[in-house]
């Protein structure tokens, strides 16, 4: 600054503390937040300091640049496209590497086994929920054996209850999976409701999906 932009100092020298410098002869010797300090020579030749000050104070030094314009633009009338050349200050806040976006789980079809399952826990949600399909007479007595049908007649809603709190129970550990994996409402949505009507082959196909995508993440 003090090669290129000896005349703004002397500017500041001017508007500021009514001092006329000789031509060219303005040197910044020293600049905080709340002031500059400005060596130049006077009208007998001596050599002078005067100290310019800096309203409202800077926050940083990183703002020495714009605060500069605006003063010599105040002191001049001029407007500056570029700012006094002064050494650009270290920035306080530390520049960071791009970070890649996180991925979330989604949703994969059921494999065999657990349309296998899906099957079989839906017709047992039909044959326990209501007394008619185990009823004498009934539709489940030609695909099953009698004992089993007998069983389910005598303790239906016993064995209903406990089929819907273990599918709860599963339901719940994919849901807390989806959730601690970032996984959308809908895919979260459709995960629990699977896990319910699939059962253990839910989880076994979650946790897969998940391995798969924290080994995507690890080769990025």
């Amino acid at each position: 600054m003090n090669a290129d932009h000896a005349d703004s100092l002397e500017d500041y020298l001017k508007y500021y503390n009514k001092i006329t410098p000789a031509v060219g002869s303005a040197k910044l010797i020293d600049l905080e937040l709340e002031s500059m300090k400005i060596e130049y020579v006077d009208g007998l030749g001596n050599k002078q300091t005067s100290t310019v000050k800096i309203s409202p104070p800077m926050s940083s030094l990183a703002e020495s640049r714009v605060k500069l314009v605006a003063m010599a633009e105040e002191a001049t009338g001029k407007s500056f496209h570029q700012p006094p050349d002064m050494p650009p200050a270290a920035s306080a806040v530390p520049t960071m590497p791009p970070t890649a976006p996180k991925s979330s789980i989604g949703w994969t079809f059921p494999e065999f086994p657990g349309l296998i399952t899906t099957a079989a826990i839906c017709f047992g949600y039909w044959a326990l929920s209501q007394a008619y399909p185990l009823s004498r007479g009934g539709p489940v007595e030609k695909f099953l054996p009698g004992v089993v049908v007998e069983f389910g007649r005598n303790y239906r809603e016993q064995l209903f209850a406990m089929m819907i709190g273990i599918h709860l129970i599963e339901a719940s550990v994919v849901t807390r999976k989806c959730l601690e994996h970032g996984a959308a409402f809908p895919i979260l949505l459709l995960w629990t409701v699977n896990a319910f009507i699939e059962g253990g082959p839910a989880i076994v196909r979650i946790n897969k999906a998940i391995k798969e995508k924290e080994k995507g993440q690890t080769q990025r």
